[in-house]
C-alpha cells in the first residue's frame, strides 16, 4: 500500500463529506462508510468503500440518499448490511430538521431501503447501534438521549434521559461506554461530559470544564477500563481515569480544534485524531495503556506522524475494523485517506508481544 510516510489511497467525492464509519460486523474486511453534505438535497449518497488488501485497490459502490445531507453515520456492530444516518432534511415549512433513519443495504439493487425514521421535536444529532446487543439503538438530540428497542420490524422507545441545558448549551454527542455490558452512555455538553447509568438511571460521573472550550468526541478505551480520551475546541487531546475523574495524559499538537479522536482497537498505545486545521494525527500514549510495553522506551507519549496533505478540515477519522494497522481521514473537500501504521511502529508493537 505504499511507502510508510505517504498517503497510501485516495477516494475522491462529487460533493463535501463529513461523515465516516467503520465495519466492525466482520473483521475480515475493511470497509468503510462515507456520506455526502450537498445542498443539493436529491444528490446525496452514502458511498462503501472497501480496501482490496491483495491487490491494494479500492472497491467502492455508491447509494442514494436523497433524504438529506449527512451529518453522521454509523454500522451495525453485529450486521454488515444494517446503518444508520443522521441527516438534515426540508420541512414542509421550508426549514430544515435534523433525523435519523435505519436502513439495509441492498447490494444487488444499488440501493438503501429505509426501514424505519426516528423524527423527533428536538434535532437528532447522532444515532449510535448497541455495541452488543442488535436490537438497541441510541440517539443523541439537543436536549436528551433515547435508547430505542428496535424489536421486530418496529421502533419503540425504551428509555430517555433529558439532559439539562448550561444556559444555550445543547447536547452534541454521546458514546456507548463498551464495557459495563453496555449499560452506561456518556454525554457530550460544551465544556462538559457526563457519563449515565442506565440500570439505576442515575449520574455515575461528570467532568466539568475538561477542555477549556468545547469538547467535540470522546471514545472508550475498549482494553482498559474506566478509561476514555476526549477531544476540543483546545486542539487537545486527553485521556481520563473515570475511577478518579483525572486527566492522566494530555496530547497537544493541533493548532485548531479536534474533532474526533479514536484509540487503536487492538493496540491502545496508539490513537487517532483529526481537525480543522486540515490534519490528523497519529499519537503514542503508552504510559497510559492496558498493558506494560517494551516498545515504551523506543517512543515518548506524543505525536507519532502528522498527516497534513487534506486542504480542508477533517472531521472524522476511523480505524479499519478489520486490520488494526489501516485508517481513514475524511476531509471536507470529499477526499477519503486511508492510511497504513508506519512499519516500523508496527514492528516495535509487534515484537513487544514476542
Amino acid at each position: 500500500m505504499g511507502s510508510e510516510d505517504e498517503t497510501s489511497l485516495i477516494y475522491g467525492l462529487e460533493f463535501p463529506a463529513r461523515s465516516l464509519a467503520t465495519l466492525s460486523a466482520d473483521t475480515d474486511l475493511t470497509k468503510f462508510l462515507v456520506g455526502t453534505q450537498t445542498l443539493k438535497i436529491a444528490n446525496n449518497q452514502v458511498h462503501v468503500v472497501e480496501v482490496n488488501e491483495e491487490t491494494s485497490e479500492l472497491l467502492t459502490q455508491a447509494y442514494p440518499h436523497p433524504q438529506g445531507e449527512l451529518w453522521h453515520l454509523h454500522w451495525s456492530p453485529q450486521n454488515d448490511l444494517l446503518i444508520s444516518s443522521c441527516y438534515n432534511t426540508l420541512t414542509q415549512e421550508g426549514g430544515t430538521h435534523q433525523k435519523c433513519s435505519l436502513w439495509n443495504i441492498i447490494e444487488d439493487d444499488n440501493q438503501l431501503k429505509q426501514l424505519t425514521t426516528i423524527d423527533t421535536e428536538d434535532e437528532t444529532r447522532t444515532g449510535y447501534f448497541h455495541p452488543t446487543e442488535p436490537n438497541k439503538f441510541v440517539t443523541v438530540t439537543d436536549s436528551r438521549f433515547v435508547v430505542w428497542d428496535l424489536g421486530k420490524g418496529s421502533c419503540s422507545e425504551s428509555y430517555t434521559k433529558p439532559v439539562s441545558s448550561k444556559g444555550s448549551h445543547k447536547l452534541t454527542n454521546g458514546k456507548w461506554n463498551p464495557q459495563e455490558s453496555g449499560a452506561a452512555f456518556a454525554t457530550l455538553q460544551e465544556s462538559c461530559l457526563k457519563g449515565w447509568d442506565l440500570r439505576s438511571n442515575t449520574e455515575a460521573w461528570s467532568l466539568e470544564q475538561c477542555h477549556t472550550q468545547c469538547v467535540r468526541d470522546i471514545d472508550y478505551n475498549r482494553n482498559k477500563q474506566h478509561t476514555l480520551s476526549s477531544c476540543g475546541d483546545d486542539g487537545l487531546i486527553k485521556i481520563w481515569d473515570l475511577r478518579s475523574l483525572s486527566n492522566v495524559l494530555t496530547l497537544s499538537g493541533h493548532t485548531h480544534w479536534a474533532w474526533c479522536v479514536r484509540y487503536n482497537p487492538l493496540h491502545d498505545e496508539l490513537l487517532l485524531s483529526s481537525g480543522s486545521d486540515a490534519s490528523g494525527r497519529l499519537w503514542w500514549g503508552a504510559s497510559v495503556a492496558s498493558e506494560p510495553s517494551e516498545a515504551a522506551s523506543k517512543h515518548s507519549d506524543g505525536p507519532l506522524r502528522q498527516y497534513t496533505t487534506m486542504e480542508d478540515s477533517v472531521y472524522v477519522s476511523e480505524w479499519s475494523g478489520g486490520d488494526p494497522w489501516t485508517f481513514a481521514m475524511l476531509s471536507y473537500d470529499g477526499r477519503l485517506l486511508i492510511h497504513r501504521v508506519p512499519k516500523s511502529i508496527k514492528y516495535d508493537i509487534l515484537t513487544q508481544h514476542i
